[in-house]
């Protein structure tokens, strides 16, 4: 009878504590980004999609215990994104974000994303991810903004090169307005130089600047995903697509101080989803590329694919002055060269895992 009541006493309060810790509030984690809601009838951006898909899996992985918390286009107290790593390092009003290279300026080497032709495809990006470069600017990150950083996502690969005419060769932009790639890519126009560089932002091209009536532009440079939206074939009949002129990817970052306050169980889970989020991302920007691909196309713009003999010339002319620059703004130019090195070789190293 003893052993009976003591079972049962000890079920009891198994039970009691189980359902009180199930009825804890979960731990709400708010991230920061730089996406808004999706207009209706166009399909979502593959950055939100893997926001959205990382929420989902940490709710899954760690049982409800977390709630990641996405913030729709508008930051906290109408904040530049910029201030959005800052702002997570001190836990005010945000504990998480994710922005891709061009809002961490405290990181001159991340802009190794921005190197042209320095990836190979889609199986490199991925084999990226987790490498040491990859953790080596993680580093950096956290040493220079003072958060954790939870991993790196997929954003762009494929440079959508449109022209009043076709553009094949590195000398077809000389003489030409062009639009796009902000001071960051100056110096590979040192040889080729372009009439005038301006940049339009996006949020002003999807207002239509680039196609006005007194537009000017004779190239546009960007991600073919924002072609349409920014109604790009109302001027540019021609697109070139290039594979791999850049591959820019998002960091995703927490509070140092949130990040230890979790369980190794949260951790954990969060770990998960952050894993298959990762390899997700490869594959949703090849899906948005192609369903934007077919759409440039349908709206009359005639799609020229880069060779592999226009890639070399085009990798021979920019890629070393691009090398040279983001090494030259490095804080130690030869560790950054030597990461540039690793980068390279990820492609051939099959003892990769």
């Amino acid at each position: 009878m003893y052993k009976i009541l003591l079972s049962l006493l000890l079920s009891s309060s198994f039970l009691f504590i189980s359902n009180a810790y199930a009825q804890q509030e979960p731990v709400i984690i708010t991230m920061a980004n730089v996406f808004g809601e999706v207009p209706e009838g166009r399909m979502p951006g593959h950055t939100g999609r893997i926001q959205e898909l990382i929420a989902k899996r940490i709710a899954e992985h760690t049982n409800g215990q977390v709630k990641w918390n996405i913030l729709k286009g508008k930051q906290p107290g109408g904040v530049s994104v910029f201030q959005s790593p800052s702002l997570t390092a001190d836990n005010n009003r945000i504990q998480a974000t994710n922005v891709p290279a061009f809002f961490l300026p405290r990181v001159p080497e991340i802009m190794i994303q921005s190197i042209p032709f320095l990836f190979e495809g889609a199986e490199h990006s991925r084999r990226f991810i987790t490498s040491q470069p990859a953790k080596w600017l993680s580093k950096k990150i956290e040493d220079a903004y003072g958060v954790k950083v939870l991993g790196h996502f997929h954003n762009a690969a494929f440079v959508s090169v449109n022209g009043t005419t076709p553009i094949r060769e590195p000398e077809d932009f000389v003489n030409k307005i062009i639009n796009g790639f902000d001071k960051t890519w100056d110096p590979m126009w040192t040889d080729i130089i372009p009439k005038e560089r301006r940049f339009i932002g996006t949020q002003e091209a999807w207002t239509g600047a680039l196609v006005k009536p007194d537009s000017d532009f004779d190239i546009n440079l960007g991600m073919i995903q924002n072609n349409h939206r920014q109604h790009l074939h109302q001027r540019f009949k021609h697109t070139t697509l290039v594979t791999n002129f850049y591959n820019i990817f998002y960091t995703m970052m927490i509070n140092r101080d949130v990040w230890h306050s979790l369980t190794d169980f949260q951790r954990t889970g969060i770990k998960k989803a952050i894993k298959e989020a990762q390899n997700a991302s490869i594959a949703y920007q090849l899906d948005t590329t192609l369903w934007a691909l077919q759409l440039n196309q349908s709206e009359g713009v005639e799609i020229h694919i880069q060779t592999a003999d226009e890639r070399q010339r085009w990798k021979a002319e920019f890629y070393p002055k691009m090398v040279k620059a983001v090494s030259d703004r490095s804080s130690n130019p030869s560790e950054t060269r030597e990461m540039i090195k690793q980068i390279e070789a990820l492609v051939d190293d099959l003892r990769w895992q």
